[in-house]
């Protein structure tokens, strides 16, 4: 609970964040493999993550996984196309760590949003700072190359110690072994 009172602080500075962080009721221990969001599954929640790291991937038309997101202590987590449509879950989010999380509902952080202009602070920050993300991503998957954004997750370390390679192969949208050449490429 500190963990989460710390980064209410650091973006919410000078205000009562209590009744924010208070939304965040329900504490979930998850072992490393287990599912957190599954498709069909309700996903009107935010997770902030205690402990832990966590991957969001789906399964293409082939039935290939794609992973599309990471986040790990300190982050939230969630299927954001579900939270901000919702709608029933698209996409996985599974533990890769053991991990514990604390949840707020959807309906209780809106009723915040509604009562206080600080709290719809935190959710417009949330959204923009996810809206950067993804285009950031969207924008390395298009213009560079697979080596340049691996090289990218180097100045991550997190990524590389929690990541088993398959999935780093996965988000960086290519194979397994393309991966370990270009690991070869770049450790000689």
């Amino acid at each position: 609970m500190a963990q989460l009172q710390d980064f209410l602080e650091r973006i919410m500075p000078g205000q009562n964040i209590e009744p924010l962080r208070e939304t965040f009721t329900i504490q979930r221990s998850l072992e490393k493999g287990s599912l957190l969001v599954q498709p069909d599954q309700s996903a009107n929640f935010l997770a902030f993550i205690q402990q832990g790291a966590f991957r969001v991937y789906f399964h293409n038309e082939k039935g290939l996984e794609l992973t599309t997101w990471f986040s790990f202590e300190g982050m939230f987590i969630a299927d954001l196309l579900a939270y901000y449509q919702d709608k029933a879950a698209v996409q996985f989010v599974e533990a890769i760590t053991d991990s514990q999380v604390l949840i707020a509902q959807k309906h209780e952080l809106e009723k915040l949003y509604l009562a206080s202009p600080a709290y719809r602070e935190f959710g417009r920050r949330f959204a923009e700072k996810g809206m950067v993300r993804v285009m950031q991503r969207m924008m390395s998957l298009q213009t560079k190359s697979a080596t340049e954004r691996y090289l990218e997750l180097l100045d991550q370390p997190h990524f590389l110690q929690k990541i088993p390679l398959k999935h780093l192969a996965s988000y960086l949208g290519i194979t397994d072994t393309s991966l370990s050449r270009i690991r070869r490429e770049i450790s000689s």
